[in-house]
């Protein structure tokens, strides 16, 4: 499966997801933008998310700040998106992380499907290398 592929599955699965949540979906009409879904609750409140379809390896899904472009890796625009939706095909699960739970200065972040206890200190604060992936998220 080309990138292509797992990106058209991985808008799939967010749309499915959030619209069985209640949520409105607006995809935009090129294929350039940093932002590839724009979705809005019942209070019609919006969010620009960054879909991502990722796979398990060793346990970890990386999520890296930055998309690929007409088959160049292009620095993710944080400011034009609120946060990211994953799709993990593994587990057949979508998972939303806001940028605001991502320290700054980050390049990427991982998803472990299993506990672990890796940590690291970002200016003396503790900061988990990975997110869990436990319950049921709900978009920030």
């Amino acid at each position: 499966m080309n990138v292509n592929q797992k990106g058209n599955i991985g808008l799939i699965e967010v749309i499915r997801d959030l619209t069985k949540k209640g949520y409105e979906c607006f995809t935009p009409l090129h294929d350039y933008s940093a932002v590839d879904l724009i979705v809005m609750n019942e209070s019609f409140q919006t969010k620009r998310i960054q879909i991502k379809y990722r796979e398990f390896i060793n346990d970890l899904a990386t999520i890296e700040f930055c998309s690929v472009v007409n088959g160049k890796r292009v620095a993710c625009d944080l400011s034009a998106i609120d946060g990211w939706a994953i799709y993990l095909p593994g587990v057949d699960k979508v998972c939303y992380f806001s940028k605001e739970m991502v320290p700054e200065g980050t390049k990427s972040f991982r998803i472990r499907k299993t506990q672990g206890a890796a940590t690291v200190n970002i200016d003396k604060k503790q900061v988990s290398l990975y997110t869990e992936l436990l319950s049921e998220d709900v978009i920030w």
